[in-house]
């Protein structure tokens, strides 16, 4: 009776083996593969930042009377507008959602605008890179595995802070944080980044979503934003 139930043991234990090391390994690939780039992801990326700098360029030509009439009915105001140079950052990492797709969009944006005519140059592309940095950073906290309106705008917030920050630093060096300008400003600049990098980036994703053109993407699937949430 010993022998029979020495075999069952060892014929347990063997089934259970390959479970255990193969479980890992097939996660491990599954997850390089959804963070790799595809030729339709270079592509879609590259359309959306088209699309941005364009965007850019019209509200760059608004802005130039626009900005300045906000800034004499209350300085600082003029910032609830700036998100509307930066949205892409979030809305490029839901679509394409790979590593880097913030800084891909807002690149190709910046390239964009630069070609059809700006007073900016190569401060634009800094001024991108920071941004997406800062986009990038709250995606990659949550191991581009959360897709959500919350992580969105987290991430539009941080976008929101470092450039606020940029510009006290370097153009509006007259102002200090706690001044009443840099007050205003700051509260403006979140309050921008919420509303167009937050819930706007999320409203364009939901409706490209909805229209079937995001279908060879993972973002397609309403219900891959809550598996991984």
């Amino acid at each position: 009776m010993a022998k029979p139930f020495s075999k069952t043991v060892i014929h347990n234990t063997d089934a259970k083996l390959p479970k255990q090391v193969k479980q890992p390994l097939k996660t491990t690939q599954e997850t390089r593969k959804s963070l790799t780039w595809r030729v339709v992801d270079i592509a879609v990326g590259a359309a959306v930042g088209v699309m941005s700098g364009v965007m850019f360029w019209v509200f760059d030509g608004l802005s130039y009377g626009l900005f300045p009439l906000m800034t004499l009915i209350l300085p600082g105001s003029a910032a609830l507008l700036h998100a509307l140079f930066y949205f892409p950052a979030t809305l490029g990492s839901l679509i394409v959602r790979k590593p880097g797709a913030s800084a891909y969009v807002l690149l190709v944006a910046s390239f964009v605008e630069v070609v059809l005519g700006t007073k900016y140059s190569v401060s634009l592309v800094v001024i991108a890179l920071l941004q997406a940095a800062a986009a990038e950073a709250v995606f990659a906290l949550f191991r581009y595995r959360r897709w959500t309106l919350g992580v969105t705008i987290l991430s539009a917030l941080a976008i929101g802070i470092v450039y606020n920050f940029y510009l006290l630093f370097f153009y509006y060096q007259a102002f200090m944080f706690f001044s009443p300008r840099g007050i205003i400003g700051t509260i403006c600049e979140l309050l921008s980044a919420v509303a167009f990098a937050g819930f706007g980036s999320w409203g364009m994703y939901c409706a490209l979503r909805k229209s079937g053109v995001l279908s060879r993407f993972a973002s397609s699937h309403k219900e891959h934003n809550e598996e991984n949430a």
